[in-house]
Order: structure tokens, then sequence, then C-alpha cells
């Protein structure tokens, strides 16, 4: 690739290319990812969609957290088994909404162990109003420094909507 063909203008996202310079000798030069420029927000899109679509079903009791979590984080049924030291067909009976139940406080805390979560967040939605409308902690910071939290219980006996949104 040469030097001119490389230059991606993105400087949120930095990295190093080595590319064919003019006088025909190969050097680094640093870039833009072209990849994020160019689909990232797609990407973003795709996945706040996903996690959209997922809350709904987590809340209509239409799936359970571990499948809610096991999805987003694009894990199989075999990797979360193995990450979690699970066996597979509990893990398969915990997906349903109607056998999350059965799992023990223990199996809870492995799983949260594998999302990279508390135990608690397992259980509950944290949602954040920006800009009048109310967005999942997973998608949007809270930069928030006064906030009220309002929780809400759902449909699905294991499961809370917390909403959380700044006071002015």
């Amino acid at each position: 690739m040469k030097e001119n063909e490389g230059f991606v203008d993105y400087p949120e996202q930095q990295m190093i290319l080595y590319v064919e310079k003019d006088d025909g000798k190969y050097g680094p030069m640093q870039t833009g990812s072209y990849l994020s420029a160019n689909y990232m927000d797609d990407y973003l899109f795709k996945r706040r969609n996903l996690e959209i679509e997922l809350r709904e079903q987590l809340v209509k009791c239409d799936s359970s957290p571990v499948k809610y979590y096991m999805v987003l984080e694009d894990l199989s049924l075999s990797e979360l088994a193995a990450r979690a030291g699970i066996r597979k067909s509990k893990v398969r009976k915990h997906l349903d909404p109607k056998k999350f139940g059965d799992a023990t406080v223990e199996e809870l805390g492995r799983y949260a162990a594998v999302f990279n979560i508390p135990l608690a967040n397992l259980l509950q939605i944290v949602l954040i109003k920006d800009n009048h409308s109310f967005e999942s902690s997973l998608i949007l910071e809270n930069k928030a420094v006064k906030i009220s939290v309002d929780q809400t219980v759902t449909r699905n006996p294991y499961v809370v909507l917390t909403k959380i949104e700044e006071r002015t």
C-alpha cells in the first residue's frame, strides 16, 4: 500500500501502518482506523437496537437474564458454560425464563463474573435518561452528578427495571 492510500482521517482511533513511501522504501505511518471511520456508527446503531430488542424480551419474560447477557456478549452456549464452569445442559436450562429461577446464587455469581457485572445487575436493567429518552446503561455512560433513581417491577419476577435520570 502506498502512503497516500493509507491515510484515513479519524483521530478518535489511531493506528500505525507500514506503507511504501514516495522514495520506494517501507516505513511506519500513523493514520486513523478505516473500520472505525466507516463502520463504527453502523455497528453502534445495530448493537443499540439489539440491546433494546433483548431488553423487551427480558421484561416480557420471554427471555432470561443469562440469555440477555450471553447474546450481548456474543457468547455461544459452549463458551458460556466453559467460562462459568457450569454444565452445558444446566446453562441451556437457565436460558429459559421459566427455569431461570432454579439457578443457585453461586451459579448466578459465576454468570455475573463471566459477564463482568455485579450480581445485582444480572437481575435488573438500568436505564439512564439522556435528552428526554431512557437509554440502557450498557449503551450510555452516565456522567450525571445529580441523579434520581426509579425502579419498576416487571412481569418477569427476577428482573427490576431501574431508571436513572439527571436532576436539574
